[in-house]
């Protein structure tokens, strides 16, 4: 009753009853680790950022835990929680993570110098998680967005050429027509998140590695089960804040540890795909021939970037091949499902700029009554489609920040102090959102990102739209997701229009959530929708 005490004291009693309560059915012992972890966690050591980190606004520990295990909407997170904090900084104020303190950098200025000195701001170890959690074993080892140095340049010499070349417009067409089918099917009330999802895990698994999920036409297969208990896993609260109880103590949750067992199914997929790969692609050298028919913008990545070890004189091997699927798998699939829903939500409350990307649409596709594949020269023209997406990914963007960064020396960004050892970070969401960057933050309006508009005249003095990061570390797949989004939106704007139903939970205003793990989803987002031919 002590510890309950404790926590309501600081607003955090409700993660308790949703979170740990639970937890203490499954096994009387955890009760005590867990009382023990509590005490420790409210300790002042933990409570209070160091000391070289005071000269900054702060986040408070408790308000910042209270707001993400009482799973605050984003919105909330956003006015109630940062932007008083965000309001006193010079462009910077210091927010708890778990077991540490981040700087958060909302200036784009200082986030334009943190983003392009990667010499002096390299990526932090403390990104990837604790060794043998969840989370750390499907995003983090030696892959593409967690190295430094030389191991960094040899993963993106390999990763930089083979983006390049994959650009499978066509198959971005194809499966937004089969996912025509199923929403006929479906009815006219969809859950857009769900369906996008779902199209989004058939495109990387086919355009990433050369498999086929068949979510668009079976969502409760065996894979796709797998995957999204996997993505849960990893997002669940309780794991986040006590990663020990994922590792050395596991057997205490069977659930849990089923999960693992999942992920050790998913990756052994993976490891078979780039084995079968090597060999065939072995096997057409020795017989001299390519071995592959396909249009190299048609290939999926794993073969792009096995072939591009030849070229680019650098090798991967199968694990850091397989690490590296994994990241392109959770940004090509989540991500770009969660932006492609908010924007169906933005122009499903914003008819009259529906209508307007739709006439863009239909300029460029015409009119005919069957579904029209846009090529790579039709998506370049598709100036308001873009401003749409751009909008959409500065105002809700799926991601909260950027991984966070090391100082290795004493330095200043835009006359911000940063003490060596210190964890930085660009945050997306709150320089998304600045009143000192943008007009009228919280209100949609993609006319910003249209020639002339404010974005533009943002983009000279530093950064301050920022959905894939920038600089050499920018996203690589980038291009991939923005030409993804520009196919389906341009071909769901010719068949159908859509609204959001008066008894939406979001008929206030898009609710969304992720605060904890830093990936904003949402649930129950369903939308009507009415075929025009």
């Amino acid at each position: 009753m002590a510890i309950l005490q404790l926590l309501q004291q600081h607003g955090l009693e409700q993660f308790y009853m949703d979170w740990i309560l639970p937890r203490l059915k499954e096994r009387r012992t955890v009760g005590i680790t867990l009382a023990i972890a509590l005490l420790y966690a409210l300790h002042r050591k933990i409570t209070t950022p160091p000391s070289y980190l005071r000269h900054l606004p702060v986040l408070g520990f408790y308000s910042f835990y209270k707001a993400i295990l009482s799973n605050v909407t984003v919105d909330q997170y956003s006015k109630d929680v940062c932007l008083p904090v965000m309001l006193k900084s010079p462009g910077a104020f210091v927010r708890p993570t778990v077991g540490f303190w981040t700087i958060q950098l909302t200036d784009p200025i200082a986030i334009k110098q943190l983003l392009t000195k990667t010499d002096i701001f390299p990526k932090s170890e403390l990104n990837q998680g604790l060794t043998g959690t969840l989370m750390h074993r499907f995003i983090g080892g030696e892959n593409i967005v967690m190295l430094n140095g030389e191991d960094w340049k040899r993963h993106r010499k390999i990763a930089n050429p083979a983006f390049n070349r994959a650009m499978p417009v066509k198959l971005f067409g194809e499966l937004t027509a089969t996912m025509f089918k199923t929403m006929e099917e479906t009815g006219p009330k969809i859950d857009v998140l769900d369906l996008f999802s779902r199209i989004t895990i058939d495109t990387i698994g086919k355009a990433g590695f050369g498999f086929d999920f068949h979510a668009l036409e079976n969502k409760n297969n065996e894979w796709v089960e797998n995957y999204d208990s996997i993505k849960e896993g990893m997002l669940d609260p309780f794991f986040l804040v006590f990663p020990f109880l994922d590792t050395t103590l596991l057997n205490w949750f069977p659930k849990r540890q089923q999960i693992h067992r999942k992920l050790d199914k998913f990756l052994e997929m993976l490891g078979g795909i780039i084995e079968e790969r090597r060999a065939s692609l072995k096997q057409a050298k020795l017989d001299n021939s390519s071995g592959n028919s396909v249009d190299v913008q048609d290939r999926d990545l794993l073969t792009l970037m096995i072939e591009c070890e030849q070229s680019e004189n650098a090798t991967l091997s199968n694990d850091e091949l397989r690490r590296n699927l994994c990241i392109f798998f959770l940004a090509g699939h989540d991500t770009t499902a969660f932006t492609l829903a908010f924007m169906i939500y933005e122009l499903a409350v914003n008819p009259d700029m529906q209508d307007r990307a739709r006439k863009e649409a239909i300029e460029i596709l015409g009119d005919d009554s069957q579904d029209k594949l846009p090529t790579i020269e039709d998506t370049k023209k598709m100036t308001y489609i873009n401003a749409v997406m751009k909008e959409t990914m500065r105002l809700h963007n799926p991601v909260l920040n950027t991984t966070s960064r090391e100082a290795t020396e004493d330095c200043y960004l835009n006359d911000i102090f940063i003490k060596k050892g210190s964890l930085v970070c660009a945050d997306i969401l709150d320089v998304h959102r600045n009143p000192k960057v943008w007009n009228s933050p919280y209100e949609f309006n993609p006319d910003r990102f249209l020639p002339g508009g404010e974005a533009e005249q943002h983009s000279s003095s530093g950064l301050s739209w920022i959905p894939f990061s920038s600089g050499g570390r920018i996203c690589v797949g980038m291009n991939f997701s923005l030409v993804e989004q520009r196919v389906v939106l341009s071909m769901l704007l010719r068949k159908y229009t859509w609204k959001l139903p008066g008894d939406s939970i979001h008929a206030n205003g898009l609710k969304t959530h992720g605060v904890a793990f830093g990936i904003i989803s949402t649930k129950d987002l369903n939308i009507e929708f009415e075929k025009r031919y």
